[in-house]
């Protein structure tokens, strides 16, 4: 049987550069057992691309070291030079994501009709899981390719191609921002039909359950300013979400595939490049900024997100493979918190969110000060709090370029050096269209249609 699968699977991602979307499966063997679909998506997931990354080094939290292994890779990115021909910058992902895609929808098409064999998997919830993930990698393109999602625009602003079947001789036009988000939407309802699981152990977590994709569809709800769905979304699993004291528990990382915290961790968000070749940026860094009490830092992720050198603030998320995540239970908290706070009447819901992840990083004392001052808060110092805690509590698991350019996407500026202590200045402008990553160039070489 295994000879079999991997005859599957290489006949899936095996491509070639005719098509539009670069990404033309060679032949089509398709599963006829339940495992056999298992497998399938098993490979799916662990090939999933990493990228989130490329997004903490293109925002405003790190910045490449000029002697680092990796500053060439790298400096294009941090300096929004799109543009660039250097063959030693990393790309941002297009076939790989579009390859995760027809793995989705090989399995939405046949796993129904599949012959049940020795296993305890069902094929519905292979069938949710699927859903799950097409759903997810159309809503992470959308966020990288296109427009913010934006309600009086959407219908009109150009997203992403929509892949819903296997068919290598399908046209692939771009679909409107608002057409990929309804997708998205859909593909969630259908895997709420279908998913069995509530919940999954440490050891398969970087498969979709009920509580992940509810996970999914708050973060969704959220990034398209439907506060009271992504609230609502939120709330449903948020007893379920249990948040770890890191002021109790020295050892702690909340961001781990085993940590209590974990709801799904399909990605390597972080690598050995952001923790050993990047300097953490002084105005994330400043977010921080509690100070000391009887030599303890008053907010315990100092040292414990990042270090504290003599050259200023070093990343230290990344380290271990262990070091996984998409989803965990403080980002639910803060998108309740958040989406509360944007409605009308909700400002003490939003702050009991907000404190709930407060009381769990912050030292008694500190805590009680930021309590006193939380309370405080109008509706818009609510609201630029709890973006602050999204960046100090989520960074470097590439959530920051997504709230710059979901919020209000504001004027970054970046001062360098080159090897001969030159100093160099890269501005992204506010509202500037480099918030939106062009499509790679083999992308619209590929398929024409991007260019509309």
């Amino acid at each position: 049987m295994m000879k079999y699968i991997q005859s599957v699977i290489i006949s899936l991602v095996m491509f070639t550069s005719c098509n539009y979307l670069d990404v033309e499966p060679v032949g089509k063997v398709i599963p006829d057992e339940v495992s056999e679909f298992r497998a399938l998506l098993a490979s799916a997931y662990s090939t999933y691309p990493r990228y989130k990354h490329y997004l903490t080094v293109r925002s405003d939290e790190v910045f490449p070291y000029i002697y680092g292994l990796s500053y060439d890779n790298y400096i294009d990115m941090a300096t929004w030079k799109d543009e660039s021909d250097d063959p030693l910058t990393y790309d941002y992902p297009w076939q790989q994501m579009y390859r995760m895609i027809f793995y989705a929808n090989s399995i939405i098409d046949g796993v129904l009709d599949a012959k049940v064999d020795v296993t305890d998997d069902t094929r519905e919830q292979i069938l949710a899981e699927a859903y799950c993930l097409r759903a997810y990698t159309h809503f992470e393109l959308l966020n990288l390719y296109a427009k913010q999602y934006t309600r009086e625009t959407a219908s009109s602003d150009k997203g992403v191609p929509i892949v819903l079947k296997v068919d290598i001789d399908q046209n692939f036009p771009r679909a409107t921002v608002e057409e990929v988000y309804t997708q998205i939407l859909k593909d969630i309802e259908e895997a709420e039909k279908y998913m069995q699981l509530d919940e999954q152990p440490a050891s398969t977590r970087y498969r979709f359950s009920k509580k992940s994709l509810k996970a999914l569809e708050a973060r969704v709800r959220l990034y398209r300013g439907e506060w009271d769905l992504a609230q609502a979304a939120a709330e449903e699993i948020l007893p379920q979400c249990a948040l770890t004291d890191m002021v109790a528990d020295v050892e702690a990382k909340p961001w781990a595939y085993d940590s209590q915290e974990a709801i799904l961790s399909l990605e390597q968000v972080s690598n050995v490049d952001i923790v050993d070749d990047m300097t953490m940026l002084w105005n994330i860094g400043d977010k921080y900024n509690s100070g000391q009490e009887n030599d303890t830092y008053k907010d315990t992720r100092v040292n414990r997100y990042f270090r504290v050198s003599y050259s200023g603030y070093i990343p230290n998320k990344g380290t271990a493979l262990s070091d996984k995540v998409t989803f965990r239970s403080s980002e639910i908290y803060l998108i309740a918190a958040e989406a509360a706070a944007r409605q009308t009447g909700k400002l003490d819901v939003a702050r009991g969110y907000l404190l709930s992840v407060m009381k769990n990083r912050l030292i008694a004392s500190y805590y009680d000060e930021k309590k006193v001052e939380i309370e405080k808060m109008n509706q818009e110092q609510l609201i630029n709090e709890i973006m602050d805690e999204r960046a100090r509590e989520l960074v470097f698991e590439g959530h920051r370029w997504y709230d710059l350019r979901r919020t209000t996407r504001p004027e970054i500026v970046k001062t360098y050096y080159n090897e001969e202590f030159e100093e160099f200045t890269a501005t992204l402008y506010a509202d500037d269209p480099k918030y939106t990553i062009p499509f790679p160039k083999e992308a619209i070489e590929n398929n024409p249609n991007l260019i509309d």
